[in-house]
């Protein structure tokens, strides 16, 4: 009995450790790679189709890659081995100054890691469950590394130049993989039953095309994702426009964080009292207003409110997104349905709304994004309003 308690706390800390450099890693380089982009002589319409050639690639990719690699009892050896080729992809893309270079890495590194997120969000469910505690508690080390990591990034950036900030994530992540070797293999690939089914993304997509209240959602995410793709490729591109240093826009990267380590875990303890599709609704609700108010007082300082007040809104969003999926999935087709949801819809919508919203950001600036945002939020509750479960 103490060995087995003692495992699932080495399986629990080390899947904490994980997240904390697997996450801290985009920490260096995603609040920057625009900036990046920009400053090498590339305009919106090129970063969006940048955007849209990851999307496509994860769109097709990232399912078949987590329910392949989940059928394997080297499911952990694969995940290093992609973690390892993605650090080294992204060193590689900051090397780089030429458009159609770019393009070609930037397909390599996501075949090689598109199914990441995915696999390592169910493993944390797994991990999570079996040592009794929430999604969240492994979640928080992640915003915990993003913190440091976007701190540490600004100023790298500031004094070394954009490439410090490919080095970060290319080291971040080689630790990663090596912490990886401290958690249970079972934990990454699916443990079989016999009456259940080995993992398909056929029989994956049929439990969503199935669940009146999954295939609300994934229209929800579709609608959402075409419209605020704009703020999400432009927004910290926005603050340098609004006169915002690297110091400035590392900071504003973290006051998201900063308010999910504690919210992360109230998540948990709160998406079981209320349910994952309302505190999902909520969420949503929460982005309209923060969204709104950027559109209407445009300046550094209302970005910097507003991600604060976002980090209760992520974290209700994240936890709520996990539960809602593994709570009306098989533990067996959970990570694939993952995939779908994280990677393949958002890849679906990239392909069109990368460089629909490239464009719109070269002829009218960023602010009119975020009125684009705010439809497609009203009408992603919608969807989600008129799909709720029977309970809710």
């Amino acid at each position: 009995m103490k060995l087995e308690l003692k495992s699932r706390f080495n399986d629990l800390l080390f899947a904490r450790l994980y997240y904390f450099t697997f996450m801290g890693g985009w920490g260096f380089v995603l609040p920057f790679i625009n900036l990046f982009y920009v400053s090498i002589g590339f305009n919106g319409k090129q970063i969006g189709f940048i955007s849209s050639t990851s999307a496509i690639v994860g769109m097709l990719v990232s399912p078949l890659w987590v329910s392949e690699v989940k059928k394997r009892p080297q499911a952990r050896n694969i995940l290093q081995a992609a973690l390892i080729l993605g650090g080294i992809g992204y060193y590689a893309i900051g090397l780089q100054n030429l458009f159609p270079l770019i393009i070609i890495i930037v397909f390599l590194h996501a075949l090689a890691a598109s199914g990441i997120a995915p696999l390592s969000d169910s493993m944390a469910v797994t991990v999570s469950q079996e040592s009794g505690s929430g999604y969240g508690s492994v979640r928080v080390w992640g915003s915990l590394g993003w913190i440091v990591t976007v701190l540490s990034s600004g100023w790298l950036t500031a004094r070394y130049g954009f490439i410090a900030a490919f080095i970060g994530v290319a080291v971040m992540w080689l630790i990663a993989a090596s912490l990886i070797f401290f958690i249970q293999p079972r934990f990454f690939s699916s443990r079989q039953i016999s009456t259940q089914p080995k993992p398909n993304l056929r029989v994956a997509l049929q439990y969503i095309w199935q669940d009146k209240v999954l295939r609300g959602f994934a229209f929800a995410l579709i609608v959402i994702g075409f419209f605020n793709n704009g703020v999400l490729q432009f927004e910290n591109v926005f603050l340098s426009e609004l006169g915002a240093t690297k110091q400035i826009i590392s900071v504003a990267g973290i006051l998201s964080a900063v308010v999910e380590i504690p919210f992360m875990i109230y998540s948990d303890k709160i998406v079981q009292r209320v349910g994952a599709h309302r505190l999902l609704l909520v969420a949503l609700s929460m982005t309209i207003f923060m969204r709104l108010s950027v559109l209407t007082l445009p300046s550094i300082i209302t970005i910097m409110v507003v991600r604060f007040i976002g980090g209760v809104a992520f974290s209700f969003y994240t936890i709520s997104f996990i539960k809602l999926i593994s709570s009306r999935t098989q533990p067996t087709e959970t990570g694939t349905v993952l995939a779908i949801f994280s990677v393949t819809l958002a890849g679906l919508v990239n392909i069109v709304a990368s460089p629909v919203s490239g464009a719109i950001f070269d002829v009218i600036g960023a602010r009119w994004l975020y009125a684009l945002s705010s439809v497609g939020y009203v009408i992603g509750i919608a969807c989600l309003w008129l799909t709720r479960p029977t309970d809710s």
